[in-house]
């Protein structure tokens, strides 16, 4: 039910997104405290997503949705920016972001792999093997994409 429903949202909210020259990055539908809330994660195609860009896509996404009668439950909007440590899920990130450093959390230990968790610079990513390029302090290797549970943009203060 939950997964239509989002599935329903992420079309609404697609083109809205579009139009105020972002991308949705990602989606969320959960249960928070006593609310309910539906957050789009969106991103700038070029430079840095505003407040304002925040602000417009949630205000047009809620007239949409205000005037789907089929929508009786509520829930709360929220547009926001993926952040600093935002999490690289699609080819396009793993392209986009290569050059950068990187959390990254596996499944389990891979052959050449000191640790489960480790943080490197993602130096690059096939697209035809699937398979992710890293480099930890001049030390270079290769994890496959199905090994990988989970990488996140990295910054350090």
């Amino acid at each position: 039910m939950a997964d239509r429903f989002i599935d329903r949202m992420i079309a609404v909210a697609e083109p809205v997104i579009e139009k105020n020259d972002c991308e949705l990055v990602d989606a969320e539908y959960k249960k928070e405290g006593s609310e309910q809330i539906l957050r789009f994660y969106v991103e700038a195609k070029e430079g840095r997503v505003t407040l304002d860009q925040c602000t417009e896509i949630n205000r047009e996404v809620s007239d949409i949705i205000d005037t789907m009668e089929d929508i009786v439950h509520s829930f709360v909007l929220e547009v926001s920016s993926p952040g600093i440590f935002r999490v690289l899920k699609k080819e396009k990130d793993y392209i986009r972001y290569s050059g950068n450093l990187v959390s990254v959390s596996l499944y389990k230990m891979v052959e050449g792999v000191k640790a489960k968790q480790f943080i490197a610079t993602l130096a690059g990513f096939d697209t035809e093997s699937k398979t992710f390029t890293f480099d930890s302090q001049g030390e270079i290797f290769n994890v496959e994409e199905k090994d990988v549970a989970k990488i996140n943009l990295h910054f350090e203060f």
